[in-house]
Formats: structure tokens, C-alpha cells, sequence
């Protein structure tokens, strides 16, 4: 049922107008039905006449003429066809008025008004339905285009986002794999650990981020297991904290905003000489979160500003799933890199 009034609902408008058009020239018999009496029958059989031709001029060009031929180069096919349905209107005018028995053709003679109640009237009031016509037509075709556009532009900005996604999979992969043949080596009893964490990791990765949006509590479970991961191969003990604020609502979120910087904490921060400082935090906003890391600098000769493509990426999912409602800083000395963004996800 639903279904069936939103299909009529852009054409209510239509009924409503042609019915008005088509009763407008009675409306003073209703404050004088004494004169219904007087009523002229051949006048309302070609009133009638009339607006069914007029109707079916109009359908005719907002559905087959104007689709067809408004746009071709050779738009000359377009006004050839209206000025036909022009003439077939004329022609049909002249034939009421030889048909009226009261022989008004006559009359229109003597006053010398033949030629505008036969041929400038009725093209007057043809322009202006072929005229209300097109431009329905033209509206209907620009919304239909924008529409278009957004589809297009949408389709265009999923495929981006999935192939940021598969752009931080690889590289997360390849460093964890290598993490867990470092404790392979070493013999060590957490390498049956660290596979399993790397199997939830990877469950998440390929099951879990398939949708848009994801739990919060979810991303954070993930985050936690790679970090836990990550420090089963420290060399040396050190400052490793991970902090989720408990009053922060768990909101739908993009999946993987947070892991690169989470990477590159511990990209930056681990080396065989020194201990590691490191610390991620999630702190609550009245409409959203914060995330905050900072990690010393152990790999003096790494390129913190132009650290690959892991940055470019992230800053590019933000402008696409967070226009204006995101801040990202990100600043660094000699000693520490550190990482501040804010996400609004209540408007």
C-alpha cells in the first residue's frame, strides 16, 4: 500500500490542476444554477474535447517527445514534432467551429476575430502547456541527474574507502607475521599466544569490517590484542599503557581509524637498547571522543614527516567518512611523536 501512494504521490499535483482546468469554466453555475438550464452541451463536449487533446499533448512530450528528442543534436526533430501537434490543434479548433450548430464560425467573421479565437488563441494556450511541459520535464531530468551524481560519487567514495581498508591490511599483516617468527625463533611459549591474538585480529580484519560501522567496544578489543601482541616481543621492559575512559558511549565507528597510529607507536617507539614509552589513550567528548597517543622516538634515523603511505591514508579516510567533524594534530620533536584526534559522532 505504502508502495503503491508513493507512485501516485508525484502525480496528485497533476490530477488536482487538470481537474480545476477542466471544471473552471462551470465554477459560476454554482452561484447561479438557475442557469444550468442555458448551458450550452456542444460548448462542454468541446471543452471536453479540448483538455483531453491538451493532456495528451502534455504526457506526450513530458514522457516520449522531450526524452527522445530535447537533447539530440538535431534538436530541429523536437520543435518539428511540437509544431505539428500545433497544427493538428488548430485544425481541430476549426473543425468545432464548423461543427457548432449555432454557426459561431459565422459570427467570429463579422467581427473580425476568426483568425484570434482559431489560430492565436489555441497556440497561445498549446505554448504554454508545451512550454509547463518541458520544463517539468527539464526539472524532473536535472533532479534525476543530480541523483545520478550522488550515486556515482558515492559508489566512487566506497570503492576508495575499501581500497584504503586493503591498503592497512597487508602492512598489518606483514609486520604482526613477522613479530610472530621472532618468538618462533626465540622458542618462546607466548608464540602459541600471540597466533591466537593474531587469529581474532584477523577474524575482525576480514569478517568484522565488511560494513560500514562497527561497535566501539569492538575496535577497542582490537586495538588491545594487537598492543598485547606488539609488546610479547619487547626486548626490553618498558612504558607500554593502553587507557579507554569507562563514560565514553559506545558509539558506531569507522572500523581501523585508529590502528595505524597504534602501528606506528610501536613502529617508532621499540629498538634493542633502549625502553620503550608508550601510551595510547581514549578520553569521552560531550559528542564524541578522543584519541590521544605519544611514543618516544627509539629510530633517530626514520623519517617521522613523511613516514609512507599509512598517514596519507588515514588523513584521507577522515575527510571522507568525517568531513568537518574530525580534528587530527599531530606533532613531533627529537624525543616524542605524539597523536591528538578528536572525533565528533553526535550531531
Amino acid at each position: 500500500m505504502f508502495m503503491i501512494r508513493r507512485a501516485i504521490k508525484p502525480y496528485f499535483s497533476h490530477v488536482i490542476s487538470w481537474t480545476i482546468l477542466l471544471f473552471l469554466p462551470f465554477i459560476g453555475y454554482l452561484y447561479q444554477p438557475q442557469k444550468l438550464s442555458e448551458l450550452n452541451f456542444y460548448f462542454v463536449q468541446t471543452h471536453f474535447l479540448n483538455i483531453a487533446f491538451l493532456a495528451t499533448a502534455f504526457y506526450s512530450n513530458l514522457h516520449y517527445i522531450a526524452p527522445k528528442f530535447f537533447f539530440e543534436q538535431a534538436r530541429i526533430k523536437f520543435f518539428v514534432l511540437i509544431l505539428l501537434v500545433l497544427g493538428i490543434y488548430i485544425v481541430m479548433t476549426y473543425l468545432f467551429f464548423r461543427l457548432n450548430p449555432e454557426d459561431e464560425l459565422k459570427h467570429l467573421q463579422e467581427k473580425n476575430i476568426l483568425f484570434i479565437r482559431l489560430v492565436f488563441g489555441p497556440t497561445i494556450i498549446y505554448s504554454l502547456c508545451i512550454l509547463t511541459s518541458t520544463m517539468l520535464f527539464l526539472y524532473d531530468e536535472q533532479a534525476h541527474q543530480k541523483e545520478l551524481n550522488k550515486q556515482i560519487e558515492l559508489e566512487k567514495t566506497t570503492a576508495e574507502l575499501n581500497m584504503l581498508k586493503l591498503q592497512i591490511s597487508p602492512h598489518f599483516l606483514f609486520n604482526t607475521l613477522n613479530n610472530i617468527r621472532w618468538l618462533i625463533r626465540k622458542k618462546s611459549e607466548q608464540s602459541e599466544e600471540s597466533v591466537m591474538k593474531l587469529s581474532e585480529i584477523l577474524r575482525y580484519i576480514i569478517y568484522e569490517v565488511e560494513g560500514s560501522k562497527v561497535e566501539f567496544s569492538r575496535e577497542i578489543e582490537h586495538l588491545r590484542n594487537f598492543i598485547e601482541l606488539q609488546t610479547l616481543r619487547l626486548p626490553i621492559e618498558g612504558n607500554v599503557v593502553f587507557k579507554v575512559d569507562e563514560n565514553i558511549k559506545n558509539y558506531l565507528i569507522e572500523p581501523l581509524l585508529f590502528i595505524h597510529f597504534v602501528e606506528n607507536a610501536f613502529k617508532y617507539g621499540i629498538d634493542s637498547k633502549n625502553a620503550p614509552d608508550i601510551v595510547f589513550e581514549f578520553s569521552t567528548l560531550p559528542n564524541g571522543l578522543t584519541f590521544y597517543s605519544k611514543n618516544k622516538i627509539l629510530l633517530k634515523k626514520a623519517n617521522i614527516q613523511n613516514e609512507g603511505i599509512g598517514l596519507t591514508n588515514i588523513q584521507r579516510r577522515l575527510e571522507l567518512l568525517y568531513p568537518n567533524k574530525h580534528e587530527l594534530k599531530i606533532t613531533h620533536n627529537d624525543e616524542y611523536f605524539e597523536v591528538n584526534l578528536k572525533l565528533i559522532l553526535e550531531s
